[in-house]
């Protein structure tokens, strides 16, 4: 999980999401106390949520929840032996919507372990004409680094989760669990995100901090934004490296594992010839998903401001798995976002993976193509963290080469020899003639 102050998002990141009324700049200040009323959770951070859903009219539309001024914090606690520390906010006007953070921990660090985003689309104020009913959950396992104990975890650039149709957007964040006797640490651990961010970014020496107790203070901040350029660049991107990906099932064993190296291609609607081109960068990429035995798996890939959401399905006459849906979002450099849920690639039996070494070009709609390289995937029946028995693609299958060379040369010697008997047919035909 990462995190991004009003100061380190780019001009076009900026223009998008206050497109979307999702960027107020407000930060909320929360404590979480234990029964001797010392401080064993603390954040500091700035978060917001823009959901997309469908209209009684089956339009799309988005609606923001901007967490207000009367965050409430019921249902937090510290922890103890059979339960791990939990954070949460709830908000609205009956507090029906909430968001969480769960915590786990080693003898030497802790990390965020499971968002949770419940949202009541029943709220006609916040989703008009919504077609759906009810409260909605989004489970997500957090992707925050290991943060060694007694160090504040803080992380101010952007960092966008998107899952479920849900954008979770939290920026200028700093939060500590297993807070230690009370006291809120002075020594942070940057998140990779602001170590690599090129943007200008607020410089720190410290975070100092007055709680209190078991409240939440949202204050205006002030910020200016800095105005930055991004050179363009005349040629496509090179081929992009290979990434490593998996999701973890809630009994905590890898569910869903990938390894691809992979590259967007995608234009604006209006103008189909300004076509960009982005790899997706392995070492600055989060995943996150879900898996479910029963016939559905999502990988997401997030690298900044770039999301690429993997849907795979069972066949179950077949009894084969298959890449069913693709979602692309762009936020930088240039907003733009799309999908297809009724694709029908990447083949293979349920227990085993899918591998195609070779360049691999998906359409996913006229507008979006994604480029894979070194591809291998098995979104189900993962055993021990390892791919199972790999079906390759018919690029990859040299077994076929050999056969179709040798049949190409038998043919191309039969037809000189039928070629050669023609030829001397006729001359010894015109010989007799001449006889």
């Amino acid at each position: 999980m990462a995190f991004a102050c009003c100061q380190c998002i780019t001009p076009v990141l900026l223009l998008f999401v206050i497109g979307f009324g999702i960027l107020p700049c407000h930060s909320v200040n929360i404590t979480v106390r234990n029964s001797a009323d010392k401080i064993c959770i603390y954040a500091d951070m700035m978060i917001n949520f823009t959901v997309q859903y469908q209209t009684i009219t089956n339009k799309t539309r988005n609606a923001t929840l901007q967490v207000p001024d009367d965050v409430i914090t019921n249902g937090s606690f510290c922890g103890n032996e059979s339960s791990m520390p939990l954070l949460k906010i709830s908000f609205g006007k009956s507090y029906e919507h909430y968001w969480s953070i769960s915590f786990t921990n080693t003898t030497s660090s802790y990390k965020g372990h499971e968002l949770t985003f419940a949202y009541n689309i029943s709220d006609k104020d916040t989703f008009p004409d919504a077609k759906e009913e009810g409260i909605k959950v989004v489970l997500q396992n957090d992707t925050m680094d290991y943060v060694p104990l007694n160090e504040i975890y803080r992380c101010n650039s952007v960092d966008v989760i998107y899952v479920s149709e849900v954008f979770q957007i939290f920026w200028n964040v700093h939060l500590q669990a297993f807070v230690d006797n009370g006291t809120i640490s002075t020594k942070e651990f940057v998140c990779k995100a602001d170590i690599s961010s090129t943007t200008a970014a607020p410089t720190t020496a410290a975070h100092t901090t007055t709680p209190a107790a078991n409240t939440t203070t949202p204050a205006a901040n002030a910020t200016t934004v800095p105005v930055t350029t991004t050179a363009p660049t005349s040629s496509p991107p090179v081929k992009p490296d290979t990434g490593n990906y998996n999701v973890t099932g809630k009994g905590g064993d890898i569910c869903l594992l990938a390894t691809v190296g992979l590259q967007l291609s995608y234009s604006s609607s209006t103008n189909k010839t300004d076509t960009r081109i982005l790899n997706i960068n392995p070492n600055l990429t989060q995943a996150s998903g879900s898996c479910n035995e029963s016939g559905r798996a999502v990988l997401t890939l997030t690298d900044g401001g770039k999301f690429v959401e993997f849907t795979f399905a069972i066949n179950n006459s077949s009894n084969k798995f298959f890449l069913k849906e693709v979602k692309v979002n762009v936020t930088d450099p240039d907003p733009f976002s799309g999908g297809n849920d009724s694709l029908n690639y990447w083949q293979a039996s349920v227990g085993s993976s899918y591998m195609c070494n070779k360049e691999q070009r998906i359409v996913v709609t006229e507008n979006i193509t994604l480029s894979t390289f070194s591809l291998q995937v098995q979104p189900f029946s993962v055993t021990k963290g390892n791919f199972s028995k790999a079906q390759e693609c018919s690029m990859d299958d040299d077994s076929m080469l050999i056969p179709i060379i040798v049949g190409a040369a038998l043919a191309g010697l039969i037809l000189i020899v039928v070629i050669a008997y023609i030829i001397g047919r006729r001359r010894s035909y015109v010989g007799y003639q001449t006889l």
